[in-house]
């Protein structure tokens, strides 16, 4: 297993070398260290915020589909998870989709199979929302669509080939829905003989439970409500660091160029590198040289200086959320 891991890491630490390396090929060191030491940064007490808020909602969902397991779990101890899984994915890919679940379960002596299986389906639910806003931005907010399909290398494409992505999710929610009836039909036999094959289908039957546990969503209105609000989030956190390089005035950038940037970063952060590092990078240089007609030096500067202070947010209020949550907890008369 540990090997197996290690490989992981080195592969994604090989591919975030080859992204930068594309994105540094054609840009002069030099001016890039100048750019970045006159850049501004009196945007970011607004930025806090917006990661706050963001992160702060995306705690607040997950409450709503835990609701039908246990509502009596802290916002605080929610909240701590969600920015445990955001530190430990910037040092590990994907190692924070578990950590998260993990470290509430056991929290709060809960299943950590059911709770792995709703951070699935909100993942999920989160990549069908921005393919929309991929629609979105490909219909409204760009003249040529052809641009998007250049920087994502996805020209050369036929137009069936895009039916692969609903497929995806039909296939995917079939899969889920059926697994889930399987294991419910084997719950009502008499237990097999293994003491193992009984304690693996209870945890996969957990597991499903909690992937399907989107139906028990008492709240939707509220469900959609912070969905759009975490990614209204992500679009301030574009926008704002505009305000660096006056890109606003420089170029003419504005909310809506930063929903297109939005859409074209949470693809870059989605390809497994450690912290996003060097897809985001050459994807948001790429985008902003492609639409905005910006140097790539300039870009790269952005892209740069926005994700390290995201990143560096991240670790500061990861352990801060972490020891919040003990006190929180000692507080109120709780050991764990």
């Amino acid at each position: 297993m540990k090997k197996r891991r290690f490989i992981n890491i080195l592969i994604s630490v090989v591919v975030a070398a080859l992204f930068i390396q594309l994105a540094v090929r054609n840009v002069d060191m030099s001016e890039l260290w100048q750019q970045m030491k006159m850049a501004t940064f009196y945007w970011l007490p607004f930025f806090v915020l917006a990661l706050l808020a963001s992160h702060i909602m995306r705690a607040e969902r997950w409450r709503l589909l835990l609701e039908n397991e246990n509502e009596r779990i802290p916002r605080s101890t929610l909240f701590a998870g969600v920015m445990l899984g955001y530190v430990l994915n910037n040092v590990v890919p994907r190692l924070g989709e578990i950590s998260r679940p993990v470290y509430v379960a056991r929290k709060q002596g809960m299943s950590s199979s059911n709770l792995i299986g709703t951070i699935v389906v909100e993942r999920l639910f989160d990549l069908a929302t921005m393919m929309l806003l991929v629609l979105f931005v490909s219909f409204y907010l760009i003249r040529d669509a052809g641009l998007l399909e250049q920087l994502f290398g996805t020209d050369a494409w036929p137009w069936y080939a895009y039916l692969a992505i609903p497929l995806f999710f039909v296939l995917a929610v079939a899969g889920i829905w059926l697994i889930y009836k399987i294991l419910n039909y084997s719950d009502e036999k008499e237990p097999f003989n293994s003491a193992l094959l009984n304690k693996i289908l209870d945890k996969a039957r957990s597991f499903t439970e909690g992937m399907i546990s989107i139906r028990h969503v008492k709240n939707w209105p509220m469900f959609l409500l912070l969905t759009a609000g975490i990614w209204i989030g992500y679009v301030f956190m574009t926008y704002l660091p505009f305000y660096m390089m006056s890109f606003q005035s420089v170029y003419g950038l504005t909310m809506s160029d930063a929903v297109v940037l939005t859409m074209v970063s949470s693809i870059g952060v989605s390809i497994p590198t450690p912290a996003g590092i060097g897809s985001y990078h050459l994807l948001i240089q790429q985008s902003m040289w492609l639409l905005y007609n910006i140097p790539l030096v300039s870009a790269l500067t952005y892209a740069t200086i926005a994700h390290a202070v995201t990143v560096l947010l991240v670790f500061i209020i990861g352990p801060i959320s972490l020891w919040w949550d003990k006190y929180a907890t000692l507080k109120a008369g709780n050991p764990n």
